[in-house]
């Protein structure tokens, strides 16, 4: 494989993006239309290249959560359609987004307004998708909201009202009542709109979560980003799907040491080794996100149990909950505490590893700053792509 600069790089497998596109369509109707969710860089694969690939297998509509992400999009060349799932709120956004031609979410009358008028100035169109709120307590519209922003925006041949679409609050619940009511909502705020003579074409609300458990909520199009990333959403799930996890975080060994039985590790002496072994020093810790968690409050007291004993289980080292690494195809957990920009593994003495072997660390994709090389792997002929913010290669993937 193509040599790189540094001791860390992703590699990004292309034909595991292809399988997991091919994994989704297979359960979806041809009617139906896929929107291809590539916030927060794509799940940490790159959003960029993550559009190129997905374009370049039939997906020609994209969704993202910020305008930034949008126009990182536009001056990349992607060309597709691409949507925002989060309100513009200023003149200078709105302009921005138009002048792109991006698919806006209008949240609320206020944007609707601010659309029309910045529209007509510019002399541009524009298109369009409502969002309605159908009881996650984000952000979106009522139904008479609704109506009154589809009433300002009706006499504006430039605008187009594309689509509508909500956001269901538990997914992944095995308690489905919730999901069925806000979908009974979603579908009467449609009907309604129907009756007042707007009838809008692309009406969605599943993710990727309602997209394997509710195939009656497809609708017109779903919004799928978590599968396409290799993984499945919490919770669990009847549809017969196999991903493949695209994304390989890498460093290699630059220290490797045999200790005695009962040597200490770390500061402060947190662990303490019961047998002989090799110690290797990888060069990745916290700032590379090693050991970090997204972490949000306990929902409930049930939720708070589960996260203790994971806690506990943990700290017992048990196969499944301690942090390990792969070199060689092996696993060894990672001792002591992670340094900002060091860890230290337990390697058993009779185990064939050298300094400079490939390391495979267990990164948090979403909290891995982008300024990483990446190398997406696929079977044919490498090249090379490059950037002002970062490198990243196309290589051959290894017979």
């Amino acid at each position: 494989m193509q040599n790189i600069t540094g001791d860390r790089w992703l590699e990004i497998d292309i034909n595991a993006i292809k399988h997991n596109l091919e994994q989704v369509k297979a359960l979806l109707d041809e009617s139906v239309r896929l929107i291809a969710v590539i916030k927060a860089d794509a799940y940490g694969h790159g959003a960029m290249e993550t559009a190129r690939i997905l374009y370049q297998n039939g997906v020609d509509f994209f969704a993202v959560t910020f305008l930034e992400e949008a126009l990182a999009l536009r001056r990349a060349g992607i060309r597709a359609s691409v949507m925002l799932l989060s309100p513009l709120v200023s003149e200078e956004q709105m302009a921005a987004a138009l002048d792109k031609h991006i698919t806006i979410s209008i949240t609320s009358l206020h944007e609707g307004q601010l659309l029309d008028q910045i529209s007509r100035r510019m002399n541009v169109k524009a298109r369009v998708h409502l969002k309605a709120d159908t009881g996650l307590g984000r952000f979106g519209m009522t139904q008479e909201e609704l109506l009154e922003v589809c009433s300002t925006l009706k006499d504006n041949p430039g605008i187009y009202i594309e689509g509508i679409y909500t956001h269901m609050a538990e997914a992944a619940s095995r308690n489905g009542s919730y999901t069925y009511k806000q979908f009974r909502h979603f579908t009467a705020m449609i009907d309604e709109l129907k009756q007042a003579g707007f009838k809008i074409p692309v009406c969605h609300c599943a993710n990727s979560a309602i997209f394997l458990k509710y195939p009656q909520m497809h609708l017109d199009a779903v919004r799928i980003g978590t599968l396409l990333s290799g993984e499945l959403p919490a919770g669990r799930f009847d549809a017969k799907i196999e991903l493949i996890d695209p994304f390989k975080f890498k460093t290699r060994v630059i220290s490797l040491r045999n200790l005695p039985a009962g040597s200490y590790l770390d500061y402060a002496r947190t662990a303490r080794l019961r047998r002989e072994a090799k110690i290797a020093v990888i060069p990745v810790g916290f700032n590379h996100g090693l050991a970090l968690q997204v972490d949000n409050h306990p929902a409930n007291f049930l939720d708070l149990i589960k996260v203790v004993v994971k806690k506990c289980l943990a700290y017992f080292n048990l196969p499944g909950f301690a942090l390990q690494v792969k070199i060689n195809g092996h696993s060894y957990p990672i001792r002591g505490k992670v340094f900002m920009q060091m860890a230290l593994v337990e390697i058993p003495p009779q185990a064939t590893v050298k300094i400079g072997d490939e390391v495979e660390v267990p990164i948090h994709k979403t909290l891995l700053a982008r300024s990483h090389n990446r190398i997406y792997v696929k079977e044919g002929e490498a090249c090379k792509i490059e950037d002002d913010e970062h490198t990243t290669y196309i290589v051959e993937r290894d017979s």
